[in-house]
């Protein structure tokens, strides 16, 4: 079992991309118990009922097709539900572990991230309409706007700003450091891709349905907590880079 003990992070200063992934995978791995079954509570319904259960691939694993309509609510389930309460969960949790309180606690995590969803997901709605009209704008302002307002559920989280202050907060720390932070979140993204593609195809290799459900969700759960650790450490990063200290938002797992 992970250490459990706090360990006080630095999150005033700024760090190169191999010490924020390095951090990233020291806070995950010394709190993989917490961190693994926070994302796993979200993750598994939604990969064992919807995809497993009413997607086929309980049956058939990796053979499986799916409807239409349940890979629908899987993907609105995953970005609308799952996806901003294990980031904003983690958040949290990495703010606290940089303010050196109480060790990191699946219940308190949730509770706290069930607190600010819906703040959460008004900045997710926002930034999900303002990267698709970009989008539709010959794609390169949908890229410059999913960057520029990547941090929206880190500043609704930990800053306690509504969607449409989020959504500007997060714009005004990537002023100015637009193609770092592309760099950065595109090589996160390859190297998280990479790594859980070829931990899922292991799985689908095996020939078993429930195997295959049960590694995917597993694979998903350590990726989505991975990508969220990172973000909210870069989120840090961008903070010192601007001259703004971290500051305590409106929800704390501390008891």
């Amino acid at each position: 079992m992970a250490d459990a003990r706090p360990v006080r992070l630095d999150l005033s200063r700024p760090r190169a991309y191999g010490e924020l992934f390095q951090t990233t995978l020291q806070v995950f791995g010394r709190h993989a118990d917490v961190l693994l079954t926070l994302a796993l509570v979200l993750v598994a319904p939604v990969t064992l009922l919807v995809d497993g259960v009413w997607g086929g691939a309980l049956a058939n694993g990796v053979d499986a097709k799916p409807s239409v309509a349940s890979q629908a609510v899987s993907a609105v389930a995953s970005i609308f539900l799952v996806l901003p309460l294990v980031t904003a969960s983690n958040a949290l949790v990495v703010r606290d572990l940089g303010d050196g309180t109480a060790p990191p606690d699946v219940g308190r995590a949730l509770g706290a991230g069930a607190r600010a969803f819906p703040r959460v997901l008004g900045a997710v709605v926002l930034y999900a309409i303002a990267v698709f009209a970009g989008c539709v704008l010959f794609v390169v302002p949908g890229i410059w706007l999913g960057i520029r307002c990547y941090f929206a559920v880190q500043a609704a989280t930990l800053d306690g700003d509504r969607p449409s202050a989020a959504m500007r907060r997060s714009a005004d720390l990537v002023q100015g450091h637009w193609w770092r932070t592309f760099g950065y979140l595109l090589g996160t993204v390859l190297l998280l891709g990479v790594g859980g593609s070829f931990a899922t195809t292991a799985f689908a290799a095996s020939g078993s349905g429930a195997l295959f459900v049960a590694g995917t969700a597993v694979v998903e759960s350590i990726v989505i907590s991975l990508a969220a650790i990172f973000a909210t450490l870069l989120y840090y990063d961008l903070r010192a880079r601007s001259g703004r200290a971290p500051t305590a938002g409106a929800d704390t797992m501390a008891p």
